[in-house]
């Protein structure tokens, strides 16, 4: 049973290894910037054990799902995929490791998955198709201020698979007017219910 166990583990972390995430010069402006996020945010999705939406949406034209990943700097990260099923419902999947977004990944200490109503499900992408919100025009990233440095804070990524289109949008830190942490918090507060601190959402 052990071995059996262990085969299954070390094939998964094989397919992991070669997932390929995130489009090339999807998240950076020159090969080695987006070498480096890509890599860091590869790393905390395969301790996460998430899938490649990028790659789902090259080999799954009809699928329809979108996640939040959720990398705070000096806290847990934590990841929430939404994948609309065929009935017009969703599943809503919640995760977390004990590692932090800036630094190590850690293990899996939370992993869960609900279904969501038709309406719930609706009501999310509805979101999306707001004039205030138009996630599917938003500019995947934004280019700081002039002379200014983030030294620590989270990185706010989200990621929709639809039709066959993939789009990723990352931001660091983003205001509360802010598409994007409307977006996050909406599949990370109210929809997946993770409890968080005032303080711990930044």
């Amino acid at each position: 049973m052990r071995t059996v166990g262990l085969t299954v583990v070390l094939a998964w972390a094989a397919a992991a290894a070669n997932e390929q995430f995130f489009p090339p010069a999807s998240l950076g402006d020159t090969p080695s910037e987006h070498q480096f996020v890509s890599d860091w945010y590869s790393r905390q999705l395969t301790a996460l054990h998430e899938p490649s939406l990028w790659q789902e949406s090259l080999r799954n034209p009809v699928a329809e799902v979108y996640r939040f990943l959720y990398l705070r700097s000096f806290d847990h990260p934590i990841a929430v995929r939404l994948t609309v099923t065929a009935d017009q419902s969703g599943l809503l999947t919640a995760k977390e490791t004990n590692g932090q977004g800036g630094y190590r990944p850690g293990r899996l200490i939370r992993n869960t998955t609900v279904r969501l109503s038709k309406q719930d499900t609706q009501w999310f992408r509805d979101r999306l198709d707001l004039d205030e919100v138009a996630y599917w025009n938003l500019p995947s990233r934004q280019k700081a201020a002039k002379d200014m440095i983030t030294v620590d804070g989270a990185q706010w990524i989200v990621e929709g698979a639809k039709d066959g289109h993939y789009k990723i949008v990352d931001r660091t830190s983003p205001h509360d007017d802010d598409p994007i942490h409307w977006i996050g918090i909406d599949l990370m507060i109210r929809l997946a219910n993770f409890r968080l601190l005032y303080q711990d959402v930044y």
